[in-house]
């Protein structure tokens, strides 16, 4: 393979140059990734006239966001999990070795022909299969000038299991040899993982706290008047996992909350499998409050019309819903991972949210007094600053000047 070709030195014209920005986002469950790397890269070319970006992902549906301009996508391999939290091909019939592999390649490639000057890598240091490596390494030994940023959500798992897990993918090694910056995408007063996760001091030297990562349309939504009929918009993101809050949730509304004056919008996720949609559309028939999708382009104007929000305990689906002020009930999983249960314990605690165990959902009863109480006594919460994407990116374009390789570069990896 050709070795990456590295940039120019900065010159006179290094201001009229492109800047060029390739998002990294694995994808293997749900949509969230995505969507971060893309409010990123508008967030980078609204800020720089000159700035080139481009979102590798794995996703399943890398069509479903719109790009801004000076932008563009390309699709890898997708990849999913299995029944134990474990990394397999999603389409292909091939081994998890094979497929990382693969896009480990094209991943490579991309940086070879594109030339970055900022590689922003989301949540996963590594990558899937430690895909990332080859192409760490040879943007450090082959003296490229690309600076390398890590942007991570603000909780990963529980402190017990996250701390194991970075231990065990010698993900501080990695991060101290490879990364330029580490941003975490969350209110430091909320969550701290350089505390929690026990972040070594060249790491947290490092590490800046942007705030959450929003979609612009969610930080500058006004609110309405209050409605006759409230709007429940319930949704679980890209719903490969979300049926479990699907059918609970439809079970109260056709059940006890049959006679409420609602108008809802459930949004079951392009991910959810298209039998339990067909059940799920059967389950609605006759009932002209809801109305049922699978998925939407309108996903912002339906949250800017909500009263409440009914969800999981996604990054995503959390901030967009803080961002407007608006009161959520959150049902948040706690397998494989427990980053939901303990995102949504410390909001709750904070009065930002309710929740609602999941185990409850088997109970229409249940469900239901959960979804009236919210509506009856939980007013607006107090808008919350989530100008992360703004953030991060007026210190990425502030940051462009050559960079070296580390001493220790070439030590790190396996």
């Amino acid at each position: 393979m050709q070795p990456l070709r590295p940039l120019p030195l900065d010159d006179t014209h290094a201001q009229q140059r492109p800047f060029r920005v390739l998002c990294y986002s694995h994808d293997s469950y749900g949509l969230g990734h995505l969507r971060r790397s893309v409010t990123m890269a508008t967030a980078l070319v609204e800020r720089g006239r000159n700035v080139h970006a481009i979102c590798l992902t794995g996703s399943p549906v890398p069509d479903l966001f719109a790009l801004p301009e000076r932008c563009d996508l390309i699709k890898l391999p997708s990849i999913g999990k299995d029944e134990n939290g474990l990394y397999s091909a999603r389409r292909l019939p091939m081994a998890i070795g094979e497929i990382t592999s693969l896009r480990s390649d094209l991943i490579t490639a991309t940086v070879r022909s594109f030339r970055p000057d900022l590689l922003l890598v989301d949540h996963t240091i590594s990558g899937p299969g430690e895909e990332l490596l080859p192409v760490l390494r040879r943007l450090r030994h082959e003296h490229m000038q690309t600076r390398v940023v890590f942007g991570m959500r603000d909780v990963l798992d529980s402190p017990l299991r996250a701390r194991a897990e970075l231990q065990r993918n010698r993900a501080f090694e990695v991060l101290d040899a490879y990364y330029d910056h580490v941003f975490v995408y969350g209110d430091r007063a909320m969550f701290d993982p350089i505390t929690e996760y026990g972040f070594p001091d060249s790491i947290a030297a490092k590490t800046t706290f942007t705030g959450p990562v929003v979609v612009p349309a969610a930080r500058d939504s006004r609110r309405k008047a209050a409605k006759a009929a409230p709007h429940l918009v319930i949704t679980t993101g890209g719903g490969e996992d979300g049926y479990e809050l699907l059918r609970g949730s439809i079970a109260a509304l056709r059940g006890p909350l049959r006679d409420e004056p609602l108008q809802v919008t459930i949004i079951t996720g392009p991910l959810l499998a298209t039998t339990a949609f067909e059940g799920l559309d059967r389950a609605v028939q006759g009932d002209p409050r809801i109305t049922l999708l699978r998925s939407t382009n309108t996903m912002q104007a339906l949250l800017n019309d909500a009263d409440l929000v009914l969800g999981m305990g996604g990054y995503n689906t959390v901030y967009e819903a803080l961002a407007r002020g608006l009161p959520m009930l959150a049902v948040p999983r706690r397998t494989p991972r427990e980053e939901q249960w303990e995102r949504c314990r410390r909001l709750e605690l904070a009065g930002m949210l309710r929740t609602l165990a999941p185990q409850d959902l088997a109970d229409p009863h249940a469900t239901a007094k959960a979804i009236r109480d919210v509506l009856r006594t939980c007013q607006p919460t107090p808008r919350i600053a989530c100008d992360g994407a703004t953030t991060a990116a007026r210190i990425c374009l502030q940051q462009r000047r050559q960079r070296t390789s580390p001493p220790n570069a070439a030590n790190c990896g396996r």
